[in-house]
Order: C-alpha cells, then structure tokens, then sequence
C-alpha cells in the first residue's frame, strides 16, 4: 500500500509524511500481529497494556519527523515528550492494544500535528480492515482518498454511538459512564464499546456512527480523530467547559444536529 494512493491531491507535504510514516508502522504492526504470541507484554496500569509492538512501530514513525518535518516537536503515549518547537507530532502508535493483542482486528495506527491544543492535519491508519482516514485543518477529511461526511438529520432514537467504559485501573469515571448508559441507551439505537478511541472518532467522520464520548483520555488517543470529525463537518466539544479536549481527554463528538442532545443526555459532571 503506497500512501500516495490513500490522500487527495490537496495534501500537503507533512501529510504525505505522516501517512507514509503510518503505513509503515501499520506494516510492521500486521508482521508483529502474525506473531504477537512471542511479544513481551508489560502491564502500565491494572488492564492497560504495552508490548514491544507498540514500541516498536513508535521507533518507527519517530523516524519521520526527524527526517521529513526537522523542528517539530514530539508527543508518544510510549516515549513522551522531547522538543520545544510550536509545532509537534502527537501519536499513539497501536491504538487498540488489548484488541491487537487478543487477535481482535480493530486497531490503529494514529498520527496528529497540533499547534497547542489544536490538530492540524491527522492519520488514522487501520491496517487490518486497509481504510485509511486523514484530515487537513480546513481541507477536509478523507478515506482512502475520498471524501467523508458526518451523518446529517439522523433523530436521537435512530442515532448509534459509541463510547469507553472504563475498567481495570482506570474507573474513577465509572459511575457516570453507567449513568450515561443508563440515561441514553433506552433513548438510541444503540452504544458500541470497541476499544479503539481513534477508530471511534473516525467512524463518526465517515457516517458509520453518531456520535461517541469519553472521558480521561490521552491526547495520542483524541488528536487525529479530533480533526477528522471536525473536518467531516461534525463537531467536538469539551465534556468539561473550560477544559481544553487534549488536555482533558474528556469530549463529546457528533455530527451537528446531535450535539446537544447527546451532551444533554451525558451531562458534564467532573
């Protein structure tokens, strides 16, 4: 798969280098698949997991700014943060890692540029299904080179969603998340839980879903599909006012017409 194939003739440079650098972790994420029972496995926190793929395919597309975009800076959920520029790459390079680990296919490869809080251009490649999404701040959101839109005039009882329920080491937001559920299920069509934030946010880019929350996130996990649902013509929001979406991991994002109902429905509780 070239990443030229997978982008419009609008992008620019630093995507093509951010989707070349996501394909082939992608690649090299489907060769560690095949063999992921002789991965060492590491537990960060009770039920939050990292194996070498994960380190192996950042190594990987840490290559690329250093090589194709020198000067922005760097933000990895496995190698943290290095550089001082205004600009920087913010990535999760195996979005999913439960589900890759398990033989699940559903997960992803997720590359953002932001300037602060706010994205710039984003990639989120899903090797296993080959859909690749990518979004240019004002330019549009695509997948595998055609243009995607967010769901329009779809009623709250016809809508689907998704979201994250929290478990393992990290149920402090447990409690409101069932109560969530409980206030918005009988209201829907259904919620999906799937385990891969990035995945979420760029279905609802594409129309498959209506909407998606969480809460207490990582930036790798929120930055590119942040920019798809917003250049698909959807909206995020933060589900806590005053708090930026990176900085918070904490957001509601819907096509348009949802958007309130459903943050309505969730609340904004802290």
């Amino acid at each position: 798969m070239r990443a030229d194939t997978l982008l419009p003739d609008t992008a620019s440079d630093t995507l093509r280098a951010m989707t070349d650098a996501a394909v082939q972790a992608g690649a090299y994420l489907r060769d560690a698949s095949a063999n992921r029972g002789l991965l060492r496995i590491d537990e960060k926190t009770a039920g939050d997991f990292v194996s070498d793929a994960d380190r192996g395919a950042e190594a990987l597309i840490a290559q690329s700014p250093e090589r194709a975009c020198p000067g922005h800076g760097w933000l990895g959920e496995e190698s943290g943060a290095r550089g001082t520029g205004d600009l920087r790459w913010i990535v999760d390079p195996l979005d999913g890692t439960t589900n890759f680990l398990r033989g699940l296919p559903h997960w992803a490869v997720s590359i953002a540029l932001c300037r602060g809080d706010v994205p710039l251009c984003g990639v989120v490649h899903d090797p296993a299904k080959a859909e690749t999404f990518v979004a240019e701040r004002g330019g549009g959101a695509f997948l595998n080179g055609a243009p995607i839109r967010v769901t329009q005039a779809v009623p709250l009882a016809s809508a689907l969603f998704a979201t994250g329920v929290p478990a393992g080491g990290r149920v402090g937001h447990l409690p409101d998340c069932l109560e969530d559920l409980e206030r918005l299920m009988p209201k829907s069509a259904g919620i999906r839980r799937w385990g891969a934030a990035a995945l979420d946010l760029a279905y609802v880019a594409a129309g498959r879903l209506d909407g998606y929350w969480e809460r207490n996130l990582g930036p790798w996990d929120v930055a590119a599909g942040m920019l798809l649902v917003q250049e698909a013509g959807g909206q995020v929001e933060p589900l806590w006012p005053g708090r930026p979406v990176l900085s918070s991991g904490s957001f509601v994002a819907s096509n348009a017409d949802l958007g309130p109902e459903l943050a309505a429905l969730i609340g904004t509780r802290q």
